[in-house]
């Protein structure tokens, strides 16, 4: 048992251990739940099933979360051809438990009989409209709707008593025993099934005791109907009217039989035929506009679970793409800090080629968010500029000397970011962008050159190459073409953010 304030397991003590909550009263009332329960069980068991649902309603009365007590009334109920409230039942069940609730296995065992389903469900309308007409005195219409109910659904105690009430009505006591005995067989203490049993048997006992007149008189007077014809006893003999007409010869026979034919056969062609044509006709349009209904709204489903669909798997796109971004610069946070603190451990050691070396794989563009990090960084990289800058001016050298142009333009980039003042690293870099074939970017650096570094020795062959001079890479003329700023705005486009 657990606590109803906070679901704590409860002790033999009268207060929760946990919260301190007095649970006395609500221990009475869960036992008294089970006992009822208990109770209900037992009689289940027994077939008393009004008795049954009488004592389980009071269980889940006092203890709505009684899943066994709640479940069992269902089976009770589905026990009686009860469904509607059997499936309410056990609706309630799977919503206050909806985890290891033996009410799913049922749901879903009717679920999958669809067309059991239907016929219980038509029978209980069939029983409505038989209730409606006993209640407006249109015995025999409702006597062969509740016959058709309990061909199809037995079980169904409602309509056995209601037919038996009719049967009895009219008069017939012997079919009103046998239909009351057969709902005794579904719900042995059925109190209103045993009360017309007991009627019944009162009332043909003491028919057994007066005559034959007196139980003709009896029955005229229950159905209400005057019989002319006197009663016969076994000894009676009938006599027969001694008023006849002459047989027809053969003759006269055959042709009344062919005219009978051919009578029936015009019956037939013209009353039978085309009712029955309207019938196929009637049944066949309303197939058709039952399928249709049908058909526009699989398709109304189909719209609607193809366009949540598509909008589940764009948030599932979008949720993918912003954790590949968190995943991809989760890594790059933690190789920057994998590589600055080999940086560190290199410097302390007075390694400062390893030391430049590890600051060098860092990732200057994305990871750099945190302050501490950003500093240790900044301080490491002005302690060790010069070393950084020469070995990324030897890196590019090596590259260019070896034609990787990409290779070399990315590490004079990386050069001049930290050493601004190297003329040489800016005149290979854009000796590297011409060859490669990147005249523009070549020439911006040309350019750059001409205008920071006047007194570099490279200033001839820069100021030739940014005026589109045909100038070879190792002469130191000056070309006396003119000076344009014609891309003066763009370099920010080759060096990144340099100011």
């Amino acid at each position: 048992m657990i606590c109803y304030n906070c679901g704590s397991v409860l002790t033999n003590s009268d207060f929760c251990g946990n919260c301190g909550m007095d649970v006395s009263v609500y221990k009475r009332i869960v036992r008294l739940s089970n006992t009822y329960y208990n109770a209900g069980l037992t009689k289940a068991k027994n077939r008393d099933l009004s008795g049954a649902v009488d004592s389980l309603r009071r269980s889940v009365k006092l203890n709505k979360r009684n899943i066994d007590a709640r479940n069992l009334l269902g089976l009770v109920y589905f026990e009686m051809g009860e469904t509607v409230q059997a499936f309410s039942e056990w609706v309630m069940s799977t919503n206050i438990q909806p985890d290891n609730n033996p009410a799913d296995k049922y749901l879903l065992a009717i679920q999958q009989e669809k067309s059991k389903v239907d016929e219980l469900n038509r029978t209980i309308k069939k029983f409505n409209v038989a209730l409606n007409y006993a209640k407006h005195d249109t015995d025999d219409m409702a006597i062969i709707q509740l016959k058709k109910v309990l061909n199809q659904n037995p079980k169904l105690v409602k309509a056995s008593q209601l037919l038996c009430l009719l049967y009895m009505k009219q008069g017939q006591y012997e079919r009103a025993k046998r239909t009351i005995k057969k709902s005794l067989k579904v719900d042995k203490c059925n109190p209103l099934s045993i009360r017309y049993l007991r009627e019944i048997n009162e009332y043909m006992d003491e028919e057994r005791k007066n005559d034959p007149e007196t139980r003709m008189e009896r029955r005229r007077n229950l159905r209400g109907v005057l019989v002319d014809r006197e009663y016969l006893s076994g000894n009676d003999v009938i006599i027969p009217n001694n008023n006849f007409k002459e047989a027809v010869s053969g003759a006269q026979g055959i042709l009344h039989l062919i005219i009978g034919l051919l009578i029936g056969a015009a019956l037939v062609y013209f009353i039978v035929t085309p009712a029955r044509m309207s019938k196929i006709t009637e049944d066949k349009n309303e197939a058709a506009v039952e399928y249709k209904r049908e058909i526009a709204i699989k398709d109304s489903t189909y719209d609607s679970l193809e366009s949540e669909y598509n909008a589940l798997k764009k948030d599932y796109d979008v949720l993918a793409d912003e954790k590949g971004s968190a995943d991809e610069h989760q890594k790059t946070v933690d190789n920057n800090y994998k590589y600055l603190l080999a940086a560190v451990q290199s410097y302390l050691n007075n390694n400062t080629d390893k030391s430049v070396e590890a600051l060098n794989k860092i990732n200057t563009k994305d990871g750099m968010d945190m302050e501490n990090f950003k500093a240790v960084y900044d301080k490491l990289t002005k302690e060790l500029s010069s070393k950084m800058a020469s070995n990324a001016y030897d890196e590019g050298f090596s590259a260019y000397e070896n034609q990787e142009y990409d290779k070399a333009i990315a590490a004079f980039k990386k050069c001049v970011e930290i050493d601004k003042s190297n003329d040489d690293a800016y005149y290979y870099m854009a000796w590297a962008y011409k060859n490669s074939g990147d005249e523009k970017n070549a020439k911006k650096i040309f350019k750059k050159i001409v205008t920071d570094f006047p007194n570099s020795e490279h200033y001839s062959v820069a100021k030739s190459q940014s005026s589109d001079g045909e100038v070879s890479e190792d002469s130191g003329d000056e070309d006396s073409g003119d000076y344009s700023d014609e891309d003066s705005g763009e370099e920010d486009e080759v060096f990144g953010d340099e100011e």
